[in-house]
């Protein structure tokens, strides 16, 4: 299914990244496999969503290293600015996803759903800009891993991603 073709590189990114997952958008994929993920080690993991409606569907995910936080849009959060050891960005406000993406360069690892409609998502402004990108073509829609410090390239084109 399209919205589930992100789930093999986030959870190999799951795999090199230690420190605290922040979730931008929750998805009936990500959600379920970052919790399923986190938990395993108590990793904190923060997901934050805009619809109400939506996020509710995932309330009784809620834990103490799981939280899930409504948001009115994806614009100048204060969780930008946290320590996060990995980010996924897949949220429905199209216009805010390039906008997210350049205040998370200090993230070791950034995975982005739906890289291959770059005009509607103004990623290819936004992803041009960091050090290490691999783009994963496998499935559609694209998703891609950014790092300005982890050779993400070399990483998953080794793990056969």
């Amino acid at each position: 299914a399209p919205y589930l073709s992100h789930l093999p590189m986030l959870s190999a990114a799951a795999g090199i990244t230690s420190g605290p997952v922040l979730e931008l958008g929750a998805g009936l994929g990500s959600t379920l496999l970052l919790h399923c993920l986190c938990g395993a080690s108590r990793r904190r993991l923060l997901t934050l969503e805009t619809d109400a409606g939506w996020m509710n569907r995932f309330r009784n995910y809620g834990r103490p290293w799981h939280e899930f936080k409504q948001v009115e849009n994806y614009l100048d959060l204060p969780e930008y600015a946290e320590s996060w050891g990995l980010v996924f960005v897949d949220y429905g406000l199209y216009e805010q996803r390039g906008h997210s993406i350049t205040h998370l360069r200090h993230v070791p690892v950034v995975i982005v759903h739906d890289t291959c409609f770059p005009w509607l998502y103004d990623y290819m402004r936004t992803l041009s800009d960091w050090t290490y990108r691999w783009d994963w073509r496998i499935f559609r829609p694209q998703t891609t891993a950014v790092s300005m410090s982890v050779d993400v390239r070399k990483y998953f084109a080794e793990s056969g991603i």
